[in-house]
């Protein structure tokens, strides 16, 4: 139990911190509003959980070990973050209600979800932190599916927190001069992420 809640404690903190999905999520809510963006989290849980059950699987252990497939994915992950973020700087100025009507729901999905599962670092650090809070002499299968929704959850529950955040600024964007300077803003946040990991090491 004690390795559990310890568990529950680093996943928590993790979670936390700002990275490419949660700017997904808050972008999302700001333009689209929170019940698109439920699309948003939901694409980016799925991608997490791909990267589990990888992990769960050792293939993590086989991009640790082979630096071209953690490059190859690092650079792809890259590529796509820098093409949303460009797309996102220079993207129409709309009224709200026109950008719901004419965004797909399953492209959000899409969208998060690629943004989640070509992060190599995510498929390590699953690999890396799950089996130390396995206990070998217990069904493994389990245990995995339990850490799991663990981290889905609390995952889940961080990536609301966000979205509740960009949809604090939804009357804000009414104005037009807000919503483009909100656009370039996020835009270069997601195109300085993309060359972040671009230069990150493992």
């Amino acid at each position: 139990m004690e390795q559990l809640w310890l568990f529950v404690t680093l996943t928590f903190f993790v979670s936390a911190s700002p990275g490419p999905v949660m700017l997904s999520c808050m972008i999302d809510a700001a333009r689209f509003g929170l019940g698109h963006s439920w699309f948003t989290m939901l694409g980016a849980s799925a991608g997490n959980l791909v990267l589990i059950l990888l992990s769960a699987l050792g293939l993590s252990l086989v991009i640790h070990q082979a630096e071209w497939i953690f490059h190859t994915i690092k650079w792809l992950g890259a590529a796509y973050l820098a093409y949303l973020g460009l797309k996102l700087y220079s993207a129409a100025v709309l009224p709200i209600s026109l950008a719901r009507q004419q965004v797909r729901r399953n492209h959000l999905f899409g969208r998060a979800f690629m943004v989640a599962i070509t992060n190599p670092k995510g498929l390590i650090y699953f690999g890396a932190l799950l089996p130390q809070f396995i206990q070998p002499q217990q069904p493994i299968a389990a245990q995995f599916a339990l850490l799991a929704m663990i981290f889905l959850a609390i995952d889940l529950v961080w990536m609301l927190v966000y979205a509740k955040g960009g949809k604090m600024l939804m009357h804000w964007l009414q104005a037009p001069s807000h919503q483009r300077w909100f656009n370039r803003l996020c835009g270069a946040a997601l195109l300085c992420a993309g060359i972040a990991l671009a230069f990150s090491q493992r």
